[in-house]
């Protein structure tokens, strides 16, 4: 019975230290102009299946793309131009920049890219699965 009462407890107790714990912690600034991460740009790697490939229809790897991004962005200001683009030869961005420039400033940012990138699976999502819905 004791040992029951102590697992009760502690199933309480546990998850709201955890919870006053992140509380405490602040959360790192994001966005387009948040400083690097330590260690820089060049650590950050992220794999997720089916994303192989640096700029293709796959869409490559995230860090590949984050690396790419900030080395061709030479004014290290977190906005890419369409000359910036074009000198650092990222295609996929040269090539739908006004797709990818929503709101028409003349830069995107990383996550402007990412967002075009999300939407353009998903469209290719979308087509696959009607072509899958026409076969039934």
């Amino acid at each position: 019975m004791r040992r029951l009462a102590l697992a009760a407890a502690l199933c309480l107790v546990l998850p709201a230290a955890a919870m006053a714990q992140d509380a405490a912690t602040p959360p790192p600034p994001s966005g387009p102009d948040a400083p690097p991460p330590p260690g820089g740009w060049q650590g950050m790697k992220h794999h997720r299946p089916g994303m192989e490939g640096k700029w293709g229809h796959d869409h490559g790897d995230p860090g590949e793309m984050l690396e790419t991004f900030y080395a061709a962005n030479t004014t290290h200001d977190g906005h890419l131009t369409l000359a910036q683009a074009k000198s650092a030869d990222m295609k996929p961005v040269v090539d739908h920049f006004a797709e990818i420039d929503t709101k028409h400033r003349g830069y995107v940012t990383f996550y402007d890219i990412q967002a075009w990138h999300m939407d353009d699976m998903a469209r290719r999502l979308e087509m696959k699965a009607n072509e899958l819905r026409a076969k039934d």
